[in-house]
């Protein structure tokens, strides 16, 4: 059991801690652990008869406190796992992707409440995020807008709003600038004007105030229905305000029941159903050497429910209907998708592997659906990993990389080609490639007082100086369908399609120490100034950002970058063959939508 909790900033300092069990002497626990921490320790601590569990995310750490008396009584990555499921607790109910320092000090006494919902004397009870919010229905103390002395709440992150209200205030200073000078004019407008004329005026600027507080009210209404969108309040009789008061009264039964990730009385004016297949493809390859280190898939099906009651849904994926070991073997489903059901599906392929019956083999096919009852609002139904063959080919291939150094001409051409491999009706909605320069300033002189050229068939390229590294932003492109050898001119003519082969050349300058002499004795000499130059000195900003004496390559800096994006298309070939919604008591229509996206992992390179 957990004795207690701490919520710490990234120099250790607590933020929020919870005493479970009592302890006499927080402060003395909490120094224990900062004696054995350090920025590589492992997630478990042991110091002076405790032991820590500890996770870091977005700058802050979570510790959780436990005796060595109890561990024999309790398992360590339960812990842990209630820790990572807190923090996705704490993202869902702020809304915001980032936890802060600033957040949650604003909000100590919710964090609070939310600690003693999830774990009662050190056990934990529940995570669920659409449970415990309608459980503490304490609104999130996030910073405010203000716009003409009034304020409301929004749900942006802390930067957007503070700029937001830098802007506002700016905006009512002119409104009172405007002001001044309408009555310095009307002063002086003589006698002798229209009546008429006067009052016109005045109409059209009430019609201007009208306006902006009708623009300012708009704006409000939709922060406040934010995050309202398609739902229906059950009491319609009743104001927003007053519906906060009542609870649902089937919350409490809802965690001793068998569906404990869902309450009864949900209800939705329309009935719709997101599922979002996601593929993070891992790839690691030596470029020179032709190796490839790392080729895995990292999907996950995420889910987002706005039903109504107690609907059963039922999907059927081809990975399970075509057999596929791997993703059984490698698969983790939601709490949501009972076990059972993955059994029989096992169970049912072994029988129809002795039957031949087509009777027989259509019930396989009808048991090898997954059925469950989903959660409301977000949720991750399935996470797996695959393994790609080593002759699969990559989602965006390095045709090629090399680099020429031109000594007699004092140029440096870098040559970067890439492909697609993938169908050709789809296409990429982002694609960049990250290429190293930091072994080219080593190893060759870069003048970078002349001017840097770059040639590419498709996309824009930028230079970083502070970084050493050339961004080639490309965005979209097209799929590719690799050909037979026979077919050797299609493949000539797909080389050449800037659609779907794409090449950028990059030529920097060498420093040429006889021009520099020749042309300093001609300064020397001559009478006329120097050429004016215009433009930003980049010799100069690169010595003011570079240290040379701590400069030096990294495994980092050898590796091509990839970055991208393709919309309706899975790497792994996995799809949603059908997705039923059944709600036996309401019989409402629903809307059911999915959708495919393949995206590259933190680490898809190429060492070169």
């Amino acid at each position: 059991m957990s004795s207690s909790l701490f919520i710490l900033d990234e120099n250790l300092e607590p933020l929020v801690s919870k005493n479970i069990r009592a302890l006499p002497n927080l402060s003395s626990v909490l120094s224990s652990f900062k004696q054995c921490y350090h920025d590589e320790s492992p997630p478990v601590l042991s110091q002076n008869n405790w032991f820590f569990i500890h996770l870091k995310r977005d700058f802050l750490h979570f510790v959780s406190v436990i005796h060595t008396t109890d561990k024999p009584n309790i398992d360590l990555m339960t812990i842990l796992a209630f820790l990572e499921q807190f923090y996705h607790l704490l993202q869902k109910y702020f809304e915001i992707k980032v936890l802060t320092k600033n957040v949650i000090l604003d909000n100590v006494l919710l964090v609070l409440e939310l600690m003693d919902e999830c774990i009662d004397f050190g056990i934990v009870q529940v995570t669920d995020p659409s449970i415990i919010k309608d459980y503490i229905r304490v609104k999130v103390n996030l910073p405010k807008v203000t716009i003409d002395n009034e304020e409301w709440s929004s749900n942006e992150e802390s930067s957007s709003s503070s700029s937001g209200s830098d802007s506002d205030s700016q905006y009512s200073n002119t409104k009172k600038r405007k002001d001044k000078k309408r009555k310095k004019k009307n002063k002086k407008s003589t006698k002798g004007k229209n009546v008429g004329k006067n009052k016109l005026k005045s109409i059209m600027v009430n019609n201007k105030e009208n306006r902006g507080i009708n623009v300012v009210e708009s704006v409000k209404e939709t922060l406040r229905n934010k995050n309202d969108a398609g739902k229906e309040s059950i009491n319609d009789e009743l104001p927003n305000d007053g519906n906060d008061l009542y609870i649902n009264g089937d919350i409490a039964k809802t965690i001793i029941m068998p569906i404990s990730w869902r309450t009864k009385g949900i209800h939705y004016a329309k009935n719709e159903f997101f599922l979002d297949v996601i593929e993070r493809v891992q790839y690691l390859m030596d470029f020179e050497k032709g190796v490839i280190r790392k080729n895995l898939i990292h999907g996950e099906i995420v889910c987002r429910c706005y039903l109504s009651g107690m609907p059963k849904l039922k999907i059927s994926i081809n990975k399970i209907l075509n057999k596929d070991p791997q993703f059984m073997s490698n698969s983790s489903f939601h709490q949501c998708v009972s076990l059972d059901s993955i059994n029989t599906i096992e169970k049912e392929e072994e029988k129809d592997d002795d039957d031949d019956d087509d009777a027989g083999s259509q019930a396989a096919t009808d048991a090898r659906e997954i059925e469950f009852v989903p959660p409301d609002g977000e949720f991750v139904l399935c996470q797996y990993e695959l393994k790609r063959h080593v002759k699969d080919a990559p989602m965006i291939k390095l045709k090629g990389f090399e680099i020429k150094p031109k000594l007699k001409k004092f140029k440096i051409q870098i040559v970067t080609k890439i492909q697609t491999n993938f169908k050709p009706t789809n296409s990429t909605s982002k694609l960049n490639v990250k290429i190293p320069l930091t072994k080219v300033f080593q190893e060759y002189k870069i003048d970078l007082s002349k001017q840097i050229r770059f040639k590419a068939n498709i996309g824009k390229v930028v230079f970083n100086l502070s970084d050493d590294f050339l961004l080639w932003e490309i965005q979209t492109m097209k799929g590719h369908r690799e050909h037979s050898t026979n077919n050797a001119s299609q493949d000539k003519n797909d080389e050449d399609d800037p659609n779907t082969c794409a090449s950028m050349v990059a030529e920097f300058p060498l420093f040429n120490q006889e021009e520099y002499d020749r042309l300093q004795e001609e300064m020397k000499t001559s009478m006329n100034p120097p050429p004016l130059r215009t433009g930003p000195r980049l010799e100069e900003l690169y010595r003011q950002v570079h240290d040379q004496q701590t400069a030096h390559v990294t495994p980092r800096d050898k590796l091509v970058n990839i970055d991208f994006e393709i919309p309706y298309c899975t790497c792994s070939g996995l799809k949603v063959e059908y997705l039923k919604v059944e709600e036996p008591q309401l019989q409402y229509q629903s809307f059911p939508w999915v959708r495919y996206k393949t995206i590259s992992d933190e680490e898809y390179a190429y060492i070169v």
